[in-house]
């Protein structure tokens, strides 16, 4: 079954809404199983992991307690100790641990074995010359490619073999104190390196990787803007904290990566532009890489979790995702192998994928529960660097500053992006964007969801260059600089709906607050092979000196409905036929506390005011499970968790009445259907009067009513007997006489 389709009754518009979706994202489901799961269920407050982060961060030292590495499963455990240990020793006791990474190095091990260094103990490469590049890559020349061949990157700890999906490989700390510290001085690629290896279990570990007297503060390239193999800093190298890769090796998979310190990588900076799609962006705190081998038999990753960790100020990004492409600086041409690009592929304007037949993505990925930072280097540019991934999810994480992107998508399928704080993205020397979130080049079914995304240069980036298509909906965007959704492809759809963005911040174009602005063409971006669609969001300006605030609105393939406007300068744009012009009446500015987003009256304009989406009728070829294996795109909660009301109210989340209390919603209309402004609607000894779309909510206590409908040049409509329970939104049409 490759589909899903869920029935949500409408009562107060007498239709049903069915939502379905169809494409590449869904995988094949068990007889009998359901076929949508929404696994999101509200935003969930990151202030606590933020603290911990930082004081991680802050303090240069994850502490760790005895016994909390994974319990061995029929193996043997190894110990090392860098202060009493003896490499004469066979390493198997306390007592008789190794001392150095010599004998590990050099075994190999087996499913269930251990390898847990001791707390405290701290192990660093000798040399003094920074690690170059050591990469396998395809250099073209007017159009004629050419095979460059390195040495094997260097190492300071990887150890050989692989464990069983039930019996994983343990590298991990016993004792409590610190985290055993492997620092690669800059002077090894890699600290911990597995090759065509799988199933390993990685934990309780600081590793760094910055080489002698770099100063990650300024940027320093060695010449022009060091984007250029030979041009970088030459304190920066081909470095990284742990890096997975393999060649000619197949599918391997089981990998958790969780409760590890990654910081101080002193990586090169190159650039897609300057160096190709494969030599550039493969340096930082954690790299799971495909490898160009004989060109010919692929390698991809299966079953990843990367959770719970500390990564911090690592160039270029935290966390990376490569596979080897072929291409090169002959970019976006569809050359041999191409496992790493989608550059044959297509995205129609109702999400439609046309596959490229030759692109091996890594799969099934979870990246949860992490505290991110590339704040204190100018080097760093991503947090989540994620390329050639399919069926990933990304949430709970806390990005906290970092320079282009927080999460950044580049040939890409299936990722779902929830429940995440991104914030305070910054520009970095020679670089265009400083986005919160970026489905970029060649990404596809991407679902947006659940975050919030504040105090950064831009919002989220629908960067889809040849195409891309993405759901973006149910987030809180705070306080950007530029703008706060960007559309930026070429072709594919975006339906962005039920978000929130409310700035308090003077913008930097124009003085003007780019709500819905392109930093393109936007006659040649907005077409309708490129369709975007503008549903149920509010748009609030709390600044006065503001200049205006654009929405570009007019061009085809772009729909405005049932969005609201306010604050200086905000004005609905004329195509939203269905504006909300009035006060929103949130609880107020977001920054103060997030659950201001929320309506804090019954009064509000957004209350059961949006309009249904249908994405099986406007992006019927998008779906999206990320790592699960049923489809997200059923809507399970608003932002805050609480249940959606049908209608839907505009905005990341609905109205919560005082507690005793429920709603009554709805819309009066004449006997054509037609809505009625200033109508009346009694109820008991209570009354309220229809807005200008013939709206109604009501606010009562708990219990039976009558609803009667009155309007001048009307008779009255039947009395509607409801009972309205604690905390319920019930929606109710009224039909006049």
């Amino acid at each position: 079954m490759r589909r899903w389709i869920a029935h949500l009754a409408v009562p107060a518009l007498g239709v049903t809404m069915v939502v379905a979706g169809a494409g590449s994202a869904s995988a094949e489901l068990p007889a009998g199983s359901p076929v949508w799961a929404p696994s999101f269920a509200g935003y969930t407050g990151k202030t606590a992991l933020k603290a911990e982060g930082r004081n991680v961060v802050q303090s240069g030292a994850l502490a760790v307690l005895d016994g909390s590495a994974p319990p061995r499963r029929g193996g043997t455990t190894y110990y090392l100790d860098s202060v009493g240990g003896d490499d004469a020793g066979d390493g198997r006791s306390p007592e008789s641990a190794w001392k150095t990474f010599t004998n590990v190095n050099a075994k190999q091990f087996g499913p269930g074995d251990r390898i847990l260094l001791k707390a405290g103990s701290s192990w660093s490469a000798e040399g003094d010359q920074v690690a170059k590049e050591a990469y396998d890559y395809t250099q073209w020349t007017a159009g004629v490619p050419t095979d460059v061949v390195a040495a094997d990157p260097t190492a300071l700890l990887a150890p050989k073999g692989s464990g069983s999906a039930a019996r994983p490989i343990i590298l991990s700390s016993y004792g409590d104190g610190p985290a055993p510290e492997l620092d690669g001085r800059g002077v090894v690629n890699d600290v911990v390196q597995l090759t065509n290896q799988q199933h390993w279990d990685i934990s309780n570990l600081e590793i760094s990787n910055a080489t002698d007297g770099f100063d990650p503060s300024k940027f320093e390239p060695g010449k022009n803007q060091g984007q250029l193999p030979g041009e970088e800093n030459p304190k920066t190298g081909d470095l990284r904290g742990i890096h997975v890769q393999a060649e000619n090796a197949g599918t391997l998979a089981g990998y958790s990566i969780h409760n590890v310190f990654v910081h101080d990588v002193s990586g090169v900076m190159w650039s897609v532009t300057s160096s190709g799609l494969d030599r550039s962006k493969r340096t930082g705190g954690i790299l799971f890489e495909g490898l160009k081998g004989d060109g010919r038999t692929v390698s991809q990753f299966d079953d990843i979790s990367v959770k719970d960790n500390y990564i911090a100020n690592t160039a270029f990004a935290n966390v990376i995702f490569k596979q080897f492409s072929g291409m090169g600086t002959n970019r976006y041409k569809d050359v041999q192998p191409g496992w790493g690009d989608r550059a044959a592929g297509k995205a129609a304007n109702d999400g439609t994928v046309t596959a490229d037949p030759d692109w091996r993505p890594h799969q099934n990925i979870e990246i949860s529960g992490n505290y991110l930072t590339n704040r204190d280097t100018q080097y760093g540019w991503d947090s989540l660097y994620l390329t050639s991934v399919q069926r990933t999810t990304v949430e709970n994480n806390v990005i906290d500053g970092a320079g282009v992107s927080g999460v950044e998508m580049y040939y890409t399928d299936n990722v779902v992006v929830q429940n995440n704080e991104v914030a305070e993205l910054e520009p970095r020397v020679n670089a265009a964007d400083s986005n919160g979130i970026d489905p970029d080049r060649g990404s596809t079914n991407i679902l947006v969801q659940g975050n919030y995304i504040h105090d950064s240069g831009e919002g989220v980036l629908l960067c889809g260059f040849g195409f891309g298509s993405a759901v973006v909906r149910y987030n809180i965007i705070q306080d950007v600089d530029r703008n706060y959704v960007n559309p930026h492809g070429d072709s594919g759809v975006n339906v962005v709906y039920n978000n929130l963005m409310y700035n308090t911040r003077r913008p930097l174009k124009n003085n003007t607050v780019g709500f819905f602005e392109s930093s393109g063409t936007a006659s040649s971006i907005l077409t309708a092979k490129n369709a975007h669609y503008v549903l149920n969001n509010v748009f609030v300006n709390a600044r006065a000196d503001v200049a205006g605030a654009q929405f570009r609105a007019a061009y085809p393939g772009v729909q405005f409905s049932n969005n609201a406007y306010y604050g200086p300068q905000v004005a609905a744009p004329a195509v939203d036929l269905n504006a909300a012009t009035s006060d929103p009446r949130l609880g107020g500015n977001p920054a103060a506390d997030v659950a201001n987003a929320a309506p804090a009256s019954s009064d509000s304009p957004l209350i059961s005011a949006g309009t249904a989406v249908d994405l099986s009728t406007i992006a019927p070829g998008f779906d999206a499970t990320g790592n699960a294996r049923i489809s997200q795109l059923g809507v399970g909660a608003d932002f805050f968790g609480a249940d959606i009301t049908t209608p839907p109210t505009v905005g990341p989340a609905s109205y919560r009445p005082a507690d005793g209390n429920g709603l009554l919603t709805g819309v009066v209309t004449d006997q054509h259907g037609a809505a009625v402004p200033a109508a009346t609607v009694s109820y008991g000894s209570g009354t309220t009067t229809t807005d200008t779309h013939g709206r109604f909510v009501i606010e009562a206590s708990a219990g039976k009513y009558t609803l009667v409908p009155s309007a001048a040049g009307f008779a009255n409509g039947d009395a509607v007997k409801v009972h309205v329970r604690a905390g319920q939104t019930l929606s109710m049409p009224l039909m006049l006489g």
